[in-house]
């Protein structure tokens, strides 16, 4: 009994995650039928619905994600990764949105092979850091969010988000992790960071905040050797 209601509670934490997580595709979804709505070329338009198709895939795999859960089964599916290719699609998913609130978004990206991970997991977790930064940078002038992506110790991957915000807020440094921290962000769970750091779990990783002089600075290690023995896609 107890078994079963501590699968129940934690169903309902992974949900809570998972319509938190919903933001973001269902923005894109959005900007991309107003673009459709405004298009006159048949081929933009289908360029436009491939992108739709794309956010609802990812849905999809949110979905899939608390029903294999739920039963009982494995939920990171991890695989060989083009990392150019990945992080141009983020690039295409974050850019206009952060351009929107006035943030800058810059990819350096000092590796350009491949790396093992789930990169559905791996979007939510990037989409998940990208927003917190947002967020926190609302009142910042020429507020920036910079990803760098490279191998450190042991060939592992190391991806450091950082922007030039205020700063953690000294009121939740020390639970900065936990599912509904926040720190009275307008419209804030609480759970972006919680899902960042399970996801980061997941893949035998670790997310950690690096002290900066100004903003937030989080390091992502994925370590290459850890995700051998996970299950893994074709």
């Amino acid at each position: 009994m107890r078994d079963h209601e501590a699968r129940l509670t934690t169903i309902g934490r992974l949900l809570s995650g998972v319509i938190h997580d919903l933001k973001t595709p269902l923005t894109v979804i959005g900007g991309y039928v107003q673009l459709m709505k405004g298009a006159s070329q048949a081929e933009k338009r289908a360029e436009y619905a491939e992108k739709v198709l794309r956010q609802f895939e990812y849905i999809q795999t949110m979905q899939r994600e608390v029903l294999e859960f739920a039963r009982g089964q494995k939920t990171i599916l991890v695989r060989k990764v083009y990392l150019q290719k990945f992080w141009a699609d983020v690039r295409e998913q974050l850019e206009k949105t952060l351009a929107s609130r006035g943030v800058e978004l810059e990819i350096d990206l000092q590796d350009r092979g491949t790396a093992r991970f789930d990169e559905g997991k791996m979007y939510r977790l990037v989409h998940n850091l990208a927003r917190n930064a947002m967020e926190a940078m609302a009142e910042t002038k020429r507020a920036k969010f910079v990803i760098t992506v490279k191998r450190g110790a042991h060939d592992a991957l190391v991806v450091t988000f950082a922007d030039n915000g205020p700063g953690i807020p000294k009121d939740i440094e020390d639970r900065l992790f936990q599912s509904f921290a926040t720190s009275g962000k307008k419209g804030g769970t609480g759970l972006g960071l919680a899902i960042v750091k399970k996801i980061a779990e997941e893949h035998g990783g670790s997310i950690e905040v690096r002290p900066t002089k100004v903003g937030a600075t989080f390091v992502l290690t994925l370590p290459q050797h850890a995700v051998d023995h996970m299950p893994e896609g074709a």
